[in-house]
């Protein structure tokens, strides 16, 4: 009885706590209900789907949430709506995370108006060809075809600055993952070059169709890369995680996230934090790249850390420094 009414107390509070950010169409809605906005990525992507995923265990087990998830152009389009206050919620890319603080690539002013709140995945650097390519190396690349990817999204653009890390310079295709795998199939490409949790599905689609192999990075590789880019680290594919993978490969890799505007009430914050990893095997079962993260993951991140997120993940036995708890500037 204790534990239903200490439930209600929280819920009651974060209700009241949260009727000054309604938005303006919301004017009229029920005081009890909690409206959340979640900018995704574009539908077809890992990440949209780990978003949806979360969204929906959020509204399971939180009574009186309401979380509306939006497809937008990619998580780097998260970014500035989120700075702005017009999302609540985005999911984004360590990579990402260093280029919105920077003023890089998607914007050319440096973004502090954010938080990041929980990883996703691992996002582990394919580079699969076909099993006949003469390609045995990240250098074979050279002059071929490549496809990395959505234009001007995380994934294509770590591509651009691994081979430029590792001195290549392909020839690279950009289109959605939908076409991408289509192009692999119909060998339009010669390779592709894809950032996302393994395993992933892309992979397994073309390999239903066609006969792949991985192509691995040496250690002088990942030193190479992680020395141009640091937010990209040596990362190993486990043998076996695809069918048609008998040894580890090494590669590198980052961590894709979920973020969160810094007005959400730290309570709030808390508690998704809190019911998402409480649900976590519910979220690996149906999205198994989940299951390349933990709360201590948090501990390296990019971008500060959410008040409320650093809450929980200290209460759970994670070594938060100050210095990566968000504060406004």
């Amino acid at each position: 009885m204790k534990k239903k009414r200490s439930t209600f107390i929280v819920i009651a509070f974060l209700c009241w706590s949260l009727l000054p950010l309604a938005r303006p169409g919301e004017v009229g809605a029920a005081p009890e209900k909690i409206r959340l906005s979640f900018g995704a990525s574009s539908t077809g992507t890992w990440i949209y789907m780990f978003c949806a995923t979360l969204a929906d265990t959020w509204k399971r087990h939180i009574p009186g949430l309401d979380v509306t998830v939006l497809a937008t152009a990619g998580t780097t389009a998260n970014y500035i709506p989120l700075d702005k206050g017009e999302l609540d919620i985005g999911g984004g890319s360590g990579s990402a995370d260093w280029y919105a603080l920077h003023g890089m690539y998607f914007t050319k002013n440096k973004l502090y108006n954010f938080c990041t709140f929980m990883p996703a995945s691992k996002s582990y650097y394919h580079l699969f060809t076909y099993a006949e390519s003469p390609i045995q190396g990240w250098k074979d690349l050279e002059g071929k075809k490549v496809h990395v990817g959505a234009r001007a999204s995380p994934t294509s653009i770590n591509a651009e600055e691994i081979c430029a890390a590792l001195g290549i310079k392909p020839k690279f295709v950009y289109s959605t993952p939908t076409e991408a795998i289509d192009m692999m199939k119909d060998r339009r490409v010669d390779a592709m070059i894809y950032g996302t949790g393994p395993p992933w599905s892309g992979v397994m689609d073309v390999a239903a169709d066609r006969k792949l192999k991985f192509i691995c990075m040496t250690p002088q590789d990942q030193k190479k890369v992680n020395a141009a880019s640091p937010y990209l680290g040596p990362m190993t594919l486990p043998p076996k995680t695809y069918s048609f993978q008998s040894e580890p490969c090494p590669s590198v890799g980052g961590v894709q996230e979920v973020n969160v505007r810094p007005g959400l009430p730290e309570d709030l914050v808390y508690l998704l934090a809190k019911t998402g990893w409480q649900h976590w095997d519910e979220i690996v079962k149906s999205l198994p790249a989940a299951n390349w993260v933990r709360p201590p993951d948090m501990a390296r991140v990019i971008a500060p850390l959410h008040p409320g997120a650093a809450r929980y993940y200290r209460e759970v036995g994670v070594q938060i420094p100050d210095s990566l708890v968000w504060k406004k500037k």
